[in-house]
Protein backbone atom coordinates (compact mmCIF):
# COMPACT_ATOMS: atom_id res chain seq x y z
CA UNK A 1 0.00 0.00 0.00
CA UNK A 2 1.45 3.38 -1.17
CA UNK A 3 1.58 5.43 1.98
CA UNK A 4 -0.11 9.06 1.57
CA UNK A 5 2.60 11.21 2.54
CA UNK A 6 6.28 10.97 1.93
CA UNK A 7 8.63 12.96 4.71
CA UNK A 8 11.99 14.07 4.14
CA UNK A 9 14.32 14.84 6.52
CA UNK A 10 17.47 16.91 7.00
CA UNK A 11 19.25 17.78 9.95
CA UNK A 12 21.50 21.02 10.76
CA UNK A 13 24.03 21.08 13.77
CA UNK A 14 24.08 24.94 12.56
CA UNK A 15 20.38 25.80 12.44
CA UNK A 16 21.06 29.05 10.40
CA UNK A 17 22.41 27.25 7.52
CA UNK A 18 18.45 25.43 7.02
CA UNK A 19 18.29 26.75 3.03
CA UNK A 20 15.19 28.62 2.24
CA UNK A 21 13.75 29.06 -1.56
CA UNK A 22 12.73 32.62 -2.10
CA UNK A 23 10.13 33.85 -1.79
CA UNK A 24 8.87 32.06 1.18
CA UNK A 25 5.99 32.64 3.85
CA UNK A 26 6.87 31.60 7.36
CA UNK A 27 3.65 30.35 9.71
CA UNK A 28 4.69 30.25 13.10
CA UNK A 29 3.39 30.86 16.54
CA UNK A 30 3.89 32.64 19.83
CA UNK A 31 7.47 32.63 21.15
CA UNK A 32 8.35 31.99 24.12
CA UNK A 33 12.30 31.43 24.68
CA UNK A 34 15.30 32.07 22.94
CA UNK A 35 15.16 29.24 20.66
CA UNK A 36 11.87 29.72 19.40
CA UNK A 37 12.96 33.37 18.59
CA UNK A 38 15.81 32.18 16.88
CA UNK A 39 14.24 29.85 14.69
CA UNK A 40 11.18 32.37 13.81
CA UNK A 41 13.89 34.44 12.60
CA UNK A 42 15.55 31.72 10.16
CA UNK A 43 15.74 32.41 6.96
CA UNK A 44 16.52 35.79 6.34
CA UNK A 45 15.38 37.74 3.06
CA UNK A 46 14.68 34.28 1.22
CA UNK A 47 11.68 34.71 4.35
CA UNK A 48 9.32 37.41 2.28
CA UNK A 49 6.43 37.20 4.98
CA UNK A 50 6.15 35.84 8.58
CA UNK A 51 2.59 34.93 9.79
CA UNK A 52 1.94 34.69 13.58
CA UNK A 53 -0.58 31.87 14.42
CA UNK A 54 -2.83 31.73 17.52
CA UNK A 55 -5.44 29.43 18.66
CA UNK A 56 -7.68 30.13 21.44
CA UNK A 57 -9.07 26.91 22.56
CA UNK A 58 -12.40 28.58 24.67
CA UNK A 59 -13.39 30.26 21.67
CA UNK A 60 -11.89 27.75 18.95
CA UNK A 61 -10.72 30.50 16.96
CA UNK A 62 -7.24 31.13 14.93
CA UNK A 63 -5.80 34.36 14.58
CA UNK A 64 -3.74 34.48 11.58
CA UNK A 65 -1.75 37.15 10.45
CA UNK A 66 -4.53 40.47 11.38
CA UNK A 67 -6.95 38.15 10.99
CA UNK A 68 -9.35 36.09 13.00
CA UNK A 69 -11.48 33.33 11.80
CA UNK A 70 -13.41 30.38 13.74
CA UNK A 71 -11.18 27.05 13.54
CA UNK A 72 -13.74 25.47 11.49
CA UNK A 73 -13.48 27.77 8.47
CA UNK A 74 -9.68 29.23 8.07
CA UNK A 75 -8.77 28.00 4.73
CA UNK A 76 -9.82 31.40 3.07
CA UNK A 77 -8.10 33.43 5.50
CA UNK A 78 -4.96 31.02 4.80
CA UNK A 79 -5.77 30.78 1.22
CA UNK A 80 -4.42 34.33 0.78
CA UNK A 81 -0.76 33.51 2.14
CA UNK A 82 -0.23 30.75 0.49
CA UNK A 83 -0.05 31.93 -3.86
CA UNK A 84 3.09 31.53 -5.78
CA UNK A 85 5.45 31.39 -2.55
CA UNK A 86 7.29 28.30 -0.54
CA UNK A 87 5.18 27.46 2.44
CA UNK A 88 6.87 26.90 5.79
CA UNK A 89 5.53 26.15 9.19
CA UNK A 90 8.20 27.07 12.17
CA UNK A 91 6.79 24.17 14.38
CA UNK A 92 9.19 24.79 17.53
CA UNK A 93 6.69 28.00 18.12
CA UNK A 94 3.61 26.65 17.47
CA UNK A 95 1.35 24.90 19.15
CA UNK A 96 0.14 21.54 18.62
CA UNK A 97 -3.63 23.04 17.79
CA UNK A 98 -2.29 25.54 15.24
CA UNK A 99 -0.01 22.91 13.61
CA UNK A 100 -3.34 21.11 13.25
CA UNK A 101 -5.34 24.02 11.68
CA UNK A 102 -2.99 25.27 9.90
CA UNK A 103 -1.87 21.90 7.80
CA UNK A 104 -5.49 20.99 7.50
CA UNK A 105 -5.71 24.43 5.43
CA UNK A 106 -2.94 23.64 3.67
CA UNK A 107 -4.19 19.87 2.53
CA UNK A 108 -7.76 21.54 1.68
CA UNK A 109 -6.23 24.09 -0.34
CA UNK A 110 -4.65 21.89 -2.60
CA UNK A 111 -0.91 22.48 -1.10
CA UNK A 112 0.78 19.25 -1.70
CA UNK A 113 4.00 20.24 -0.76
CA UNK A 114 5.51 22.13 2.45
CA UNK A 115 8.16 22.70 5.03
CA UNK A 116 7.87 21.80 8.30
CA UNK A 117 11.26 23.31 10.91
CA UNK A 118 12.26 22.35 13.98
CA UNK A 119 15.21 22.97 16.58
CA UNK A 120 15.78 20.52 19.49
CA UNK A 121 17.00 22.18 22.54
CA UNK A 122 20.35 22.04 24.52
CA UNK A 123 18.48 21.43 27.48
CA UNK A 124 14.65 21.70 29.14
CA UNK A 125 14.22 24.27 31.76
CA UNK A 126 13.84 22.16 35.39
CA UNK A 127 11.68 22.62 38.56
CA UNK A 128 12.45 23.97 41.57
CA UNK A 129 11.26 21.11 43.24
CA UNK A 130 13.53 18.84 42.00
CA UNK A 131 15.83 18.24 39.11
CA UNK A 132 14.32 15.01 37.96
CA UNK A 133 11.20 17.34 37.48
CA UNK A 134 10.76 19.78 34.37
CA UNK A 135 9.20 22.91 33.94
CA UNK A 136 7.16 22.89 30.73
CA UNK A 137 4.07 24.29 31.45
CA UNK A 138 2.23 27.07 33.07
CA UNK A 139 -1.08 26.05 32.35
CA UNK A 140 -3.14 22.95 31.12
CA UNK A 141 -6.18 24.03 30.37
CA UNK A 142 -7.63 20.71 29.73
CA UNK A 143 -8.72 17.93 26.74
CA UNK A 144 -11.16 20.49 24.59
CA UNK A 145 -11.64 19.40 20.94
CA UNK A 146 -10.28 20.70 18.07
CA UNK A 147 -12.60 21.82 15.10
CA UNK A 148 -12.98 18.78 12.52
CA UNK A 149 -10.61 16.58 14.57
CA UNK A 150 -13.36 15.53 17.38
CA UNK A 151 -13.68 12.17 18.97
CA UNK A 152 -16.29 10.54 21.32
CA UNK A 153 -14.53 8.53 23.22
CA UNK A 154 -17.83 6.93 24.65
CA UNK A 155 -18.59 5.58 21.22
CA UNK A 156 -18.32 1.68 20.42
CA UNK A 157 -17.36 2.69 17.17
CA UNK A 158 -13.45 4.58 18.99
CA UNK A 159 -11.74 1.52 18.98
CA UNK A 160 -8.22 2.52 19.63
CA UNK A 161 -5.91 5.05 20.50
CA UNK A 162 -2.22 6.17 20.69
CA UNK A 163 -0.08 8.50 23.30
CA UNK A 164 2.96 10.00 22.41
CA UNK A 165 4.49 10.51 25.41
CA UNK A 166 7.01 13.66 26.75
CA UNK A 167 8.12 14.60 30.05
CA UNK A 168 4.79 15.28 31.99
CA UNK A 169 3.26 12.04 32.73
CA UNK A 170 0.06 14.52 34.92
CA UNK A 171 -1.08 14.94 31.17
CA UNK A 172 -1.64 11.09 30.89
CA UNK A 173 -3.27 10.90 34.05
CA UNK A 174 -5.56 13.77 33.80
CA UNK A 175 -6.85 11.99 30.55
CA UNK A 176 -7.08 8.44 32.15
CA UNK A 177 -9.47 10.07 35.12
CA UNK A 178 -11.50 12.11 32.84
CA UNK A 179 -12.36 9.70 30.07
CA UNK A 180 -11.96 6.30 32.13
CA UNK A 181 -13.73 4.57 29.15
CA UNK A 182 -10.46 4.69 27.25
CA UNK A 183 -9.00 1.71 29.78
CA UNK A 184 -11.67 -0.79 27.44
CA UNK A 185 -9.99 0.22 23.88
CA UNK A 186 -7.03 -0.65 22.25
CA UNK A 187 -4.92 1.64 23.64
CA UNK A 188 -0.55 2.06 22.49
CA UNK A 189 1.66 4.61 24.33
CA UNK A 190 4.68 5.51 22.44
CA UNK A 191 7.95 7.06 23.39
CA UNK A 192 10.44 8.98 21.95
CA UNK A 193 13.34 6.71 21.51
CA UNK A 194 16.08 7.35 20.22
CA UNK A 195 15.84 10.55 22.32
CA UNK A 196 16.96 13.95 21.26
CA UNK A 197 20.09 12.99 23.59
CA UNK A 198 21.20 9.59 24.48
CA UNK A 199 19.55 9.33 28.17
CA UNK A 200 16.90 11.66 27.88
CA UNK A 201 14.73 8.65 26.86
CA UNK A 202 14.23 7.90 30.98
CA UNK A 203 12.75 11.65 31.55
CA UNK A 204 9.87 10.12 29.54
CA UNK A 205 9.66 6.55 30.76
CA UNK A 206 10.54 6.25 34.23
CA UNK A 207 7.29 9.05 35.15
CA UNK A 208 5.01 7.16 33.26
CA UNK A 209 6.15 3.70 35.18
CA UNK A 210 3.64 3.97 37.88
CA UNK A 211 0.72 4.35 35.26
CA UNK A 212 2.02 1.84 33.17
CA UNK A 213 2.16 -0.69 36.08
CA UNK A 214 -1.83 0.00 36.58
CA UNK A 215 -3.24 -0.39 32.54
CA UNK A 216 -0.59 -3.45 31.93
CA UNK A 217 -3.27 -3.81 28.89
CA UNK A 218 -1.51 -0.98 26.69
CA UNK A 219 1.32 -1.71 24.31
CA UNK A 220 4.42 0.25 24.58
CA UNK A 221 5.90 1.27 21.38
CA UNK A 222 8.78 3.37 20.22
CA UNK A 223 9.39 5.99 17.71
CA UNK A 224 12.48 8.52 17.35
CA UNK A 225 12.01 11.42 19.54
CA UNK A 226 12.79 13.68 16.04
CA UNK A 227 11.36 11.45 13.33
CA UNK A 228 7.65 12.48 12.00
CA UNK A 229 7.84 9.55 9.55
CA UNK A 230 8.18 6.78 12.40
CA UNK A 231 5.40 8.60 14.61
CA UNK A 232 3.55 8.39 11.50
CA UNK A 233 4.41 4.88 10.47
CA UNK A 234 3.36 4.19 13.88
CA UNK A 235 -0.08 5.96 13.54
CA UNK A 236 -1.00 3.93 10.07
CA UNK A 237 -0.32 0.44 11.90
CA UNK A 238 -2.89 1.46 14.53
CA UNK A 239 -5.42 2.73 11.83
CA UNK A 240 -4.85 -0.58 9.70
CA UNK A 241 -5.92 -2.68 12.15
CA UNK A 242 -9.17 -0.93 12.36
CA UNK A 243 -12.37 -3.26 12.71
CA UNK A 244 -14.52 -1.75 9.61
CA UNK A 245 -16.33 1.46 9.99
CA UNK A 246 -14.31 1.74 13.44
CA UNK A 247 -12.07 4.89 14.16
CA UNK A 248 -9.43 5.79 16.80
CA UNK A 249 -7.90 8.87 18.76
CA UNK A 250 -4.27 10.39 18.83
CA UNK A 251 -2.93 11.92 21.74
CA UNK A 252 -0.03 14.54 21.04
CA UNK A 253 1.81 15.05 24.43
CA UNK A 254 5.34 14.09 23.52
CA UNK A 255 7.48 15.46 21.58
CA UNK A 256 6.71 18.12 18.52
CA UNK A 257 8.22 16.29 15.38
CA UNK A 258 5.22 13.73 16.93
CA UNK A 259 2.86 16.52 17.13
CA UNK A 260 4.14 17.21 13.63
CA UNK A 261 2.83 13.68 12.08
CA UNK A 262 -0.12 13.74 14.58
CA UNK A 263 -1.29 16.66 12.54
CA UNK A 264 -0.70 15.90 9.51
CA UNK A 265 -2.23 12.13 10.07
CA UNK A 266 -5.40 13.42 11.31
CA UNK A 267 -5.91 15.76 8.41
CA UNK A 268 -5.37 13.27 5.93
CA UNK A 269 -7.73 10.65 8.13
CA UNK A 270 -10.64 12.70 9.24
CA UNK A 271 -13.46 10.34 8.90
CA UNK A 272 -11.23 7.73 11.09
CA UNK A 273 -9.23 9.75 12.91
CA UNK A 274 -10.00 12.16 16.23
CA UNK A 275 -7.59 14.14 18.54
CA UNK A 276 -7.65 14.42 22.68
CA UNK A 277 -5.29 17.29 22.95
CA UNK A 278 -5.08 19.16 26.56
CA UNK A 279 -3.70 22.97 25.48
CA UNK A 280 -1.08 23.56 27.54
CA UNK A 281 0.53 27.23 27.82
CA UNK A 282 4.31 27.30 27.41
CA UNK A 283 5.68 28.79 30.08
CA UNK A 284 8.51 31.35 29.36
CA UNK A 285 12.13 29.93 28.90
CA UNK A 286 11.24 26.90 28.82
CA UNK A 287 14.12 25.69 27.44
CA UNK A 288 17.90 26.49 27.34
CA UNK A 289 19.75 26.87 24.36
CA UNK A 290 19.57 25.45 20.99
CA UNK A 291 20.77 22.06 19.37
CA UNK A 292 20.53 20.27 15.89
CA UNK A 293 17.80 22.30 13.37
CA UNK A 294 15.78 19.65 11.56
CA UNK A 295 13.83 20.44 8.09
CA UNK A 296 11.20 18.21 6.90
CA UNK A 297 9.88 18.18 3.62
CA UNK A 298 6.26 16.51 3.69
CA UNK A 299 4.84 16.14 0.34
CA UNK A 300 1.21 14.98 0.10
CA UNK A 301 0.48 12.13 -2.30
CA UNK A 302 -2.75 12.16 -4.20
CA UNK A 303 -5.61 10.60 -2.89
CA UNK A 304 -8.53 8.27 -4.26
Amino acid sequence: MTSPVIFSSEAYSDPGKIPFAHPTVLFHGHAVDEREESAIQLGGDAVVRRVKVAYDSQTMTLKIGDGDVGADDCCELFGKYISDANIVLEATSMDFSELLCTIRALIELGVSRFQVLYLEPQDYSRSNHGNDLFALSELIVGYRPIPHAVVDLSSDDVEAGVFFLGYEPERLERALEEYQMIGSKEIKVVFGVPAFKPGWELNSIVPHLSILNDKSSFQVAYCAANDPGSAFDCLEETRLSLQMGNRMFVAPIGTKPCGIASAIFASLFPDQVGVLYDHPKKKEERSKGVSVGHRYVVSIQNQT
